[in-house]
């Protein structure tokens, strides 16, 4: 579920819930529903410009078979993905009546959500290729190996890694790609004691959408060389392990 974005606020920030629920996850989009509801009600006030809520209950399946290829950890449930105005945001969250409509509208317990394991990053996002969103949607949640720091995993991911898939955009048929870096520490300390989740975030998420690739010959040369790059690079830097992909219903 999706609301539009607020005319009257400037996006700078971009809020990633990731979301595991406590009992069947089957009945999760009633849960979207209502907390897309809450959004409406009380979200432009504490600074959301845009709000999405996506889950892969639908492309079970492929995700389960995403996971075994890449050996990546069980996902989340499903994730809302937030637009921020930044200021609006930090004075809500020291404002006593605003801090409550915060826990009722994203409060975990509230809407049968794992408190414990739910997370949240926040950070300012990195829009590598800008184009058609409709295709397969990839979402990434990835952690760094453990001879990295998070800082040095971050600048890696985001300062060389994007850069190089960006770059192959086409032969590989990448549409869109946008990360976000978990970078705003006090925003998520703060949510986190509204109930929004404790769980340790992922260093970085990011978001793909992916089109069928060019069959030419030529294209197909580049692609095997854009894999063996990426891979190689891959291995440098994630920890696959502990990573999650989730393939959600596309645009």
């Amino acid at each position: 579920m999706m609301t539009q974005p607020s005319q009257l606020m400037k996006p700078d920030l971009v809020m990633v819930h990731g979301l595991f629920a406590s009992g069947a996850a089957s009945a999760l989009d009633d849960v979207g529903r209502a907390r897309g509801g809450a959004v409406a009600e009380y979200g432009e006030a504490l600074g959301v410009c845009h709000y999405e809520w996506v889950s892969g209950h639908e492309r079970k399946l492929a995700n389960r078979f995403l996971r075994r290829a890449r050996g990546t950890a069980r996902p989340v449930d499903a994730v809302e993905i937030m637009e921020l105005n930044e200021t609006i945001v930090r004075a809500s969250l020291k404002d006593q009546s605003a801090r409550i409509q915060w826990r009722k509208m994203l409060g975990c317990e509230l809407y049968g959500l794992d408190v414990d394991r739910s997370f949240i990053l926040v950070g300012k996002p990195r829009q590598l290729l800008e184009g058609p969103a409709k295709g397969q949607r990839l979402l990434w949640f990835g952690r760094g190996l453990s001879q990295l720091s998070e800082a040095e995993f971050v600048a890696h991911y985001t300062g060389h890694h994007g850069p190089l898939v960006a770059s192959y955009a086409r032969p590989l048929g990448l549409r869109k790609y946008r990360q976000v870096p978990n970078e705003e520490a006090a925003i998520c300390n703060a949510l986190r004691e509204l109930g929004l989740g404790g769980g340790i975030p992922t260093p970085v998420f990011a978001e793909l959408v992916m089109g069928a690739p060019p069959l030419a010959l030529a294209s197909l040369r580049t692609r095997k060389t854009a894999s063996r790059e990426i891979e190689a690079d891959e291995k440098r830097h994630i920890d696959f392990p502990h990573s999650m992909l989730l393939l959600v219903k596309g645009s």
